[in-house]
């Protein structure tokens, strides 16, 4: 009996610090380092550039040699670790966003979305993000907050609540 006891709490005291362990990992501050250069890479080469690590389509609208592309680095759900966020200003009010980039713990940089060409995504006050897509003559809108914790967008109520707005985009060269 002795011996169960001993197991049991030797395995609740490894779950704990495993658990208190696991809260301790940041994402690398420079985390995005690679995807900035392959964005900068592409951009160059007039997007026939070709990365190993990093393999994605790039949207046509970042491709627009009329679009001001970039990207923007915004902590989205309070974390600490700042999600990164691909889009280009062309001229209307509103910073239209292609792709959203988040750090996972072993392996990195993911893109969550990727758009463009008739699907963008905006971000709002408070972080919220807005998606809209078109199919022919409708439009879908739905607003979304990012909740690392799960890995997932979670869907809430906003229209009305949050309008898209404007941002200054860094260059990626």
């Amino acid at each position: 009996m002795r011996r169960v006891i001993a197991t049991i709490l030797t395995v609740s005291l490894m779950l704990s610090v495993a658990a208190g362990l696991t809260g301790c990992f940041k994402a690398p501050k420079d985390w995005y380092k690679d995807v900035v250069a392959f964005y900068a890479e592409g951009e160059k080469s007039g997007w026939t550039y070709k990365d190993d690590k990093i393999n994605w389509d790039v949207a046509q609208d970042l491709k627009d040699a009329g679009n001001d592309i970039g990207y923007l680095l915004v902590d989205l759900d309070g974390d600490g670790t700042d999600e990164m966020l691909v889009g280009f200003n062309d001229g209307s009010n509103t910073t239209k966003f292609t792709d959203v980039i988040v750090y996972s713990f072993g392996t990195g940089p993911n893109r969550l979305i990727g758009g463009g060409n008739g699907y963008y995504i905006y971000l709002c006050a408070s972080n919220v993000l807005c998606e809209d897509s078109w199919y022919g003559s409708d439009t879908k809108r739905q607003f979304m907050k990012w909740n690392s914790k799960n890995g997932s967008f979670e869907v809430i109520e906003g229209e009305g609540k949050y309008l898209p707005k404007q941002w200054e985009l860094t260059k990626f060269q």
